[in-house]
């Protein structure tokens, strides 16, 4: 993607995130959710240990300065990092580790948006071939966080069509 791609917001009702080079030459990924929930209900999905093992099962992280975070993904491995900001409930940001990567930072911010809340998910910098895997991760993620948020259980995603998906949207750019 061109590097002003990158910054143009998705339309209010699209759940897909943008995957490219952002305007400092790394890769990123970006997702925008707009959530019918005020940012202290998205916070304490995100933040409090049992509302996040129903929508982000093997995740632990510790919303607080200093925190771990780890995302388990059993036999694929697991990414680890620490919390660098935990600012409730607009702003958490932690490291991430993948064995072979260097580090990224993934960062959650909400912000009020009428009666709910705008939540963007910024991941970055990547190098590109993972970019695609994550965008598929994180996009059934936030679809869980979604389904939790409206008293739903997550529904299985179909990773084959996110992965043909997000590879496409990535040899476009």
């Amino acid at each position: 993607m061109a590097e002003t791609d990158m910054d143009l917001a998705p339309a209010a009702d699209d759940r897909r995130g943008t995957l490219g080079v952002g305007q400092d030459g790394a890769w990123q990924i970006r997702f925008e959710r707009r959530l019918a929930h005020a940012p202290e209900r998205v916070w304490a999905a995100l933040a409090e240990p049992e509302q996040r093992a129903r929508w982000m099962p093997g995740v632990t992280l510790d919303a607080a300065p200093g925190g771990t975070a780890r995302y388990d993904f059993g036999e694929e491995g697991a990414a680890e990092g620490r919390v660098l900001v935990a600012d409730p409930p607009h702003r958490l940001e932690h490291t991430w580790r993948w064995p072979g990567e260097p580090e990224a930072v993934v960062r959650w911010e909400i912000t009020p948006e009428g009666e709910g809340s705008l939540l963007v998910l910024l991941h970055r910098p990547l190098a590109a071939e993972p970019a695609v895997h994550y965008c598929v991760g994180w996009h059934a993620m936030l679809d869980g966080l979604g389904a939790h948020l409206a008293g739903d259980t997550p529904a299985e995603p179909d990773y084959a069509a996110l992965a043909e998906g997000y590879a496409r949207a990535a040899s476009a750019g």
